[in-house]
């Protein structure tokens, strides 16, 4: 091994572990695809038990960090998973009442996860994009559409976005936080039957601004969209813990 354990207390030995390995992979002593030692050999090295070297193990496997190959070994994985951002989601899940940070949080992802699709989107992605967004319009466009349906093929078209993206760690945040929004989107439908009107303009300028792949167009289109969805919440009487879609 190209890095030296430190004998720890019995106290938080897993924690300590973990906190190990996570300090070697941001110091570059461990890298992507390396083997570990064998149980005995790291509980050696910590001065630890197997028993606290399996959790551990298990813990970083759960985290995406690790895996373990019966029969091969444990090893560090060779590219980020999508599992290692299970604990952030919860967290931001956790925090939804925090509406003001919520919306910086989403105006940045959403902001991002456009510019990506700006770069990466291929034809099949397009063809998807452009089916979500004329399937949200012409739902849209009914006299008295499901709400929850609308909602949905709303989220879908953000979806189809986030995918083109083709970055696996910004989906799966990106697809937590528009879940996040979702009752206050719901209730905007609800309340106001030109929303779902202006819903499918921002839609069409977000989709425009993509296609440009004009960094500030792109900035303009989300903030704007977000803008109007914020201050529609705010006229439904929201409170200051309410999440703005």
């Amino acid at each position: 091994m190209s890095f030296k354990f430190q004998s720890i207390q019995q106290r938080s030995v897993v924690d300590t572990i973990i906190e190990t390995f996570k300090q070697a992979l941001i110091d570059g002593e461990l890298e992507p695809g390396q083997k570990l030692p064998s149980e005995a050999e790291l509980g050696q090295q910590f001065g630890v038990g197997r028993s606290a070297i399996r959790e551990a193990m298990k813990i970083l496997q759960a985290l995406g960090v690790v895996t373990i190959q019966q029969g091969n070994g444990t090893y560090i994985v060779d590219k980020p998973s999508p599992t290692m951002l299970s604990p952030l989601v919860f967290a931001i899940m956790l925090e939804s009442g925090m509406s003001s940070e919520l919306v910086d949080l989403r105006r940045i992802i959403e902001i991002g996860y456009c510019e990506l699709a700006a770069k990466n989107a291929t034809n099949a992605d397009w063809e998807r994009i452009e089916e979500a967004a004329s399937a949200h319009a012409t739902y849209a466009s009914q006299p008295d559409p499901d709400v929850e349906q609308l909602v949905l093929l709303d989220l879908g078209f953000h979806r189809t976005i986030l995918d083109a993206s083709h970055n696996a760690l910004v989906i799966r945040m990106g697809h937590a936080i528009e879940e996040l929004f979702f009752a206050s989107l719901r209730n905007t439908y609800i309340a106001v039957a030109d929303n779902r009107e202006k819903s499918v303009r921002f839609h069409q300028e977000i989709v425009n601004a993509i296609r440009n792949g004009d960094p500030v167009k792109i900035h303009q289109a989300v903030e704007g969209s977000l803008i109007y969805w914020r201050e529609e919440v705010k006229k439904l009487g929201a409170s200051s813990n309410s999440a703005y879609p």
